[in-house]
């Protein structure tokens, strides 16, 4: 990079006013943004950056993201091509929708876990296990729980219940995927007659059922080859109890999975046969491809050293920057693997900690990283961040690039790294003035 610049004190002022046009609606070309904010000041030329050779990208596992509360739970098991095994379980509270007022000669015909799924993320061919586990200690509606934390801890290890499952693929007559599909799990009777069984007084609201009944942990099992996740549609999942009476046939009670519920799920990875197993989480040597999975899985470490080389003794203004990613879509294998609909990207923090670029706060669509099919990129807008930078007031520590759905998608993208026919690139319109 050649040129180099310097935001006056005033450039708090700057941003401010930036921002005040931004959300007022301004109608000026991002190249004109503030050139009527300098009273007195005389504009010597406007001048165009294009940087692609300082950017470093590496993959580094994406560890202790947030996991609670996903909109929907992956499950299943799957050998990624690229990206190695995925293996994804969850455990969860099944709550009463309503006092179940269970005759005195009731008898347990079965208990079933229904888990209801439409789309498939990897192959519809493999079959694969499920296995089923007691909640011994209770989830914690109010905890942030992170992706490190293993639930199964929470059970004693007996296997309440096992089976076998095919994930399924079917369109309906339009040709769309909105049809569900169905696993379901028999758990052994001694956990349905607990239930139809329990006392009235353990029935009385869901905080007491809950301390009575914890939930659940429904485990997927690895597979060595092929396999897929599901999309679970998580307030979709139930634990049937079917049952008769003296008098009365074929009855049914059904605990929920609800928004109240306490949802946590577990993501395992094994990346020894990945594609950059040999390079995850270095940073000596450089990809000329970097990836990024959600689920836990990776991100992009991101450094650009030559944003420090704008704090010069030469008077700018800076009127667009925007970071770019180009998506490697035959490596991707977009067609049967979508990739993400959104990244996002975070600013490193002093303790390594991620935040969002005070871009992100004008709005998401100013912000950017929504996927554009018709150059397969990824753009953000760090106007202000660089500004942040020129004015001392955050320190250039570099950018994680990931996944804007962490844990509820595993759609995964390979992009191109610094090193490849078409790098990251930072663009900067600017302005320079006396």
């Amino acid at each position: 990079m050649t040129h180099k610049c310097f935001f006056k004190p005033g450039g708090v002022v700057i941003a401010l006013a930036l921002t005040l046009l931004m959300l007022g609606g301004c109608k000026k070309n991002d190249e004109t943004l503030g050139l009527d904010l300098l009273p007195g000041s005389n504009i010597l030329d406007s001048r165009y950056s294009n940087e692609t050779g300082s950017i470093s990208s590496y993959t580094f596992t994406d560890t202790k993201i947030r996991v609670d509360k996903p909109d929907y739970n992956v499950f299943g098991s799957f050998n990624d091509p690229l990206f190695g095994r995925t293996t994804a379980s969850f455990a969860a509270q099944f709550r009463l929708p309503y006092y179940p007022s269970y005759a005195q000669d009731a008898v347990l015909d079965s208990a079933v876990v229904s888990l209801v799924y439409r789309k498939v993320y990897g192959d519809t061919i493999t079959p694969q296990e499920v296995k089923v586990y007691k909640l011994v200690q209770p989830l914690n509606f109010d905890a942030q729980y992170l992706s490190s934390f293993d639930p199964k801890t929470l059970t004693n290890d007996t296997v309440i219940g096992m089976a076998d499952f095919t994930p399924k693929f079917r369109t309906d007559s339009t040709g769309q995927d909105t049809l569900v599909q169905q696993i379901s799990v028999r758990l052994n009777d001694n956990i349905g007659n607990m239930l139809l069984k329990a006392d009235s007084l353990d029935m009385i609201n869901n905080d007491v059922f809950l301390n009575f009944f914890k939930g659940l942990y429904i485990e997927s099992q690895p597979l060595q080859a092929g396999g897929g996740l599901v999309y679970l549609r998580s307030h979709a999942s139930l634990l049937n109890l079917y049952y008769h009476t003296t008098d009365k046939d074929s009855l049914a009670f059904s605990y929920q999975l609800t928004t109240n519920s306490a949802d946590v799920p577990y993501f395992e990875h094994d990346y020894s046969n990945a594609w950059f197993a040999d390079h995850l989480n270095q940073e000596n040597v450089e990809d000329s491809l970097v990836f990024v999975q959600p689920t836990g899985g990776t991100k992009v470490k991101i450094d650009v050293p030559s944003l420090d080389n704008w704090t010069d003794s030469t008077n700018c203004m800076i009127n667009k920057a925007t970071l770019t990613f180009h998506a490697d879509t035959t490596m991707s294998d977009f067609h049967q693997y979508p990739m993400p609909g959104q990244l996002f990207l975070k600013t490193i923090q002093e303790d390594g900690s991620e935040a969002f670029p005070i871009d992100s706060q004008l709005s998401l669509a100013y912000y950017g990283g929504v996927y554009n099919a018709t150059d397969a990129t990824y753009t953000f807008n760090i106007t202000q961040h660089l500004q942040q930078i020129l004015d001392g007031t955050v320190q250039n520590l570099g950018f994680y690039l990931v996944s804007a759905t962490r844990k509820n998608s595993a759609d995964r993208v390979v992009l191109k790294g610094s090193n490849s026919s078409q790098p990251i690139q930072l663009e900067i319109n600017y302005t320079r003035y006396k």
